[in-house]
């Protein structure tokens, strides 16, 4: 059998193959294109073994190697770096050493949800995306009538708002409002493709709670992945990164802020609709928690408290598939 590490970079692979009893059999580096790594596949046999870490363009990589027969594991990549510094002692992460933890079964591994899943988070995360990028020039917009002194009562991105725009006649506005435009069809055509996923099980029991829609449905689902893969609720809340750190003096116990780790999409749309929750159902459970941790720790904490707490909803909602129970004891 051949372990394999492979240390992925944007223009090339660099890799490492070792054999059964520890030595390194190969070595090298390949571009990092599909017809490579095909014909790279070409000197391995069913049985042999890949890793590599979890980057942002891991996955035509993983699909192609999978696609091919052979078994890949996902690397976290924080969780190798401290696994690699205490037992390889080795601060530099590379293809050997990955193969090396492969072969000793130290890999860390990382979630990998099914192609359906991977695509959908595409999806919702380019919407997310294109949002980020249409806010932008709106916000120029505002800048450069706040420049000219001009006010407008009303909306600036209504036909009306943007006919006075026009108006104007102001060459960095029209600019920005021409690509505010194209930027807002591609949103639609994104939002149309979002509704080919509305009749997923989970997506629909997703939003019968209230303050969750499609597209929040759709980015909690494709976050989450697998509900089965937690345990219990507070594995899910740790690895939304919503947990509170913890460090220890003596016999006393300090929690300090959330540890942030995992996936910011999800802690945002939870937030998200944490304040859409507070005006659709403000006489749940859910409401009348966040308005007492309001009076005690105050409303910023008091959302991210209470979007824990709409997780640990989440994910009762998924694992037992039920519909939302207003004021379910949680």
């Amino acid at each position: 059998m051949n372990y394999v590490g492979l240390d992925i970079h944007t223009e090339n692979i660099v890799y490492t193959v070792l054999s059964d009893d520890g030595n390194v059999k190969m070595r090298g580096k390949i571009v990092n294109d599909i017809e490579y790594i095909i014909e790279f596949l070409r000197n391995f046999e069913d049985g042999d073994l890949f890793v590599m870490e979890s980057t942002g363009f891991y996955e035509p990589i993983y699909d192609t190697i999978e696609s091919k027969g052979f078994k890949v594991k996902l690397a976290n990549p924080l969780k190798v770096k401290l696994i690699a510094e205490s037992r390889i002692k080795n601060d530099k992460i590379d293809s050997e050493i990955l193969a090396r933890l492969l072969k000793n079964n130290w890999v860390p591994e990382s979630y990998v949800p099914d192609k359906k899943i991977r695509e959908i988070r595409r999806i919702v995360r380019t919407r997310i995306n294109l949002k980020k990028v249409s806010t932008g020039f709106k916000n120029r917009i505002y800048m450069e009538l706040k420049r000219l002194k001009i006010d407008y009562d009303g909306n600036l991105f209504t036909l009306e708002g943007k006919h006075f725009l026009r108006s104007l006649n102001n060459f960095r506005i029209n600019i920005y409002l021409n690509s505010l435009e194209d930027i807002e069809k591609e949103i639609k055509i994104i939002e149309n493709e979002i509704q080919k996923y509305s009749d997923i099980e989970e997506v629909k029991l997703l939003m019968t709670i209230p303050g969750i829609g499609l597209f929040s449905a759709l980015i909690i689902y494709s976050e989450i992945g697998d509900i089965n893969r937690f345990s219990n609720s507070r594995k899910l809340i740790s690895y939304a990164g919503l947990n509170p750190t913890t460090r220890q003096s003596s016999d006393v116990i300090y929690h300090g802020h959330i540890t942030r780790q995992g996936s910011p999409y999800l802690r945002w749309i939870l937030t998200e609709c944490i304040h859409i929750h507070l005006i659709k159902d403000s006489h749940s459970n859910l409401s009348n928690y966040y308005r007492r941790m309001v009076k005690r720790i105050g409303k910023k904490k008091a959302i991210v408290a209470s979007a824990s707490k709409l997780l640990k909803i989440i994910y009762w909602v998924l694992k037992e598939k039920r519909e939302y129970i207003k004021n379910y004891a949680q």
